[in-house]
């Protein structure tokens, strides 16, 4: 079972400027392949550095790739309905796939954040049908060389994408962010391995990924839909009440930070089209209040000594099967000298552990 991290850049350093802390997030993604992670992920979000900066993934993980020799390196994820151009967005791909030697994870996503969407001028109300659309057109381009399309949203003549491409993503597989049903069944349907954020009690979430592997092998039978990848804010330490304490305070701040980015107490959700199913959560969040949504958000998230993190991702694995952890260690402004004690501990302690119950799982599933 590969285990790595899940980089989120949210600035609330205080006095901390975005550009030191870019640098020193950009350090720990550097140490994950010093001290033994698999791979690291990095996502897309623009405008907002109290949420997460990261403007261009594909740029950061081509400087990360110059840095380190090993450890994979993945878009957690490309939001293609904030690209125009699908071809662009292949070319990048490919440079970058060649340039990694086979180090390179593809992750794609909608977005859901209605501040991003506004400032780039896309209707959201649009995000299914331009995120289908891109995903199959650069999926193709990948596999091809060529890029040749006309949709509704996206149109290209004849071209040939140069470097071209030495392997597409459909063979080796690729993720697609899946938040809701709906999202699990695209990513299916897509051909992609599900890639979430831990945000509810676990039994919910394996009934998604259940879900999600039945409409996969029906769409795509023989193939294999891969170890779905999980995202959860974490906190490591060998005292349990050091480890609640520092959780509690950093996990809530991050929880507040996600409500106010996304609006996701608002009613918007509803009238949006291809977002219905947030209407459900955001509902929940305004019934129970904030201060009981966000200990909800802390209890679902793998955090405590390495004891107490191994044993949460045992009982996942047992039910759902071999999965693969993308931990979130830096968040909500949590000290480096935190964020790096952490680090060491969970590649010394919980990695090698985590990596044993992927084994177990996969001759499980062969039993």
């Amino acid at each position: 079972m590969e285990v790595g991290l899940q980089f989120i850049f949210q600035n609330t350093h205080e006095g901390m400027s975005d550009a030191d802390m870019f640098r020193q997030e950009t350090q720990v993604a550097i140490k994950a392949e010093e001290v033994g992670m698999d791979f690291i992920l990095a996502p897309e979000h623009h405008f907002d550095p109290n949420y997460s900066m990261m403007p261009d993934n594909q740029q950061w993980l081509a400087y990360v790739a110059g840095k380190t020799n090993r450890i994979k390196l993945g878009t957690g994820a490309i939001i293609l309905p904030w690209w125009p151009n699908p071809t662009r967005v292949a070319e990048k791909i490919a440079m970058l796939d060649i340039l990694l030697e086979g180090r390179m994870y593809l992750g794609f996503g909608r977005g859901l954040a209605r501040q991003e969407y506004e400032a780039f001028g896309v209707d959201m109300n649009e995000s299914r049908q331009r995120f289908d659309q891109s995903a199959e057109i650069i999926l193709d381009i990948l596999d091809t060389g060529i890029a040749e399309y006309d949709t509704e949203f996206f149109k290209q003549a004849r071209v040939e994408i140069h470097p071209a491409p030495e392997r597409g993503f459909r063979e080796r597989g690729f993720f697609s962010v899946a938040m809701t049903p709906p999202s699990a069944m695209a990513a299916a349907e897509l051909g992609g391995t599900m890639m979430s954020f831990v945000q509810l009690p676990w039994e919910q979430h394996h009934e998604a990924v259940e879900a999600w592997r039945a409409r996969f092998k029906e769409v795509h039978p023989g193939k294999d839909p891969g170890a779905p990848v999980f995202s959860d804010f974490t906190f490591c330490h060998e005292d349990p009440e050091v480890a609640e304490k520092v959780a509690r305070e950093y996990l809530s701040n991050y929880f507040l930070s996600v409500i106010k980015h996304y609006d996701f107490d608002g009613s918007h959700w509803g009238e949006t089209k291809g977002y219905q199913a947030y209407q459900a959560g955001a509902d929940a969040i305004k019934e129970a209040g904030l201060d009981a949504a966000a200990e909800g958000f802390v209890q679902s998230q793998a955090w405590g000594t390495p004891e107490q993190i191994i044993d949460i991702w045992r009982k996942r694995v047992e039910m759902t099967g071999e999965l693969r952890p993308a931990m979130a260690i830096s968040y909500a402004g949590m000290p480096f000298d935190l964020v790096n004690s952490s680090l060491e501990l969970i590649a010394e302690k919980v990695v090698p552990e985590l990596q044993k119950l992927g084994a177990d799982a996969k001759v499980g599933a062969a039993a």
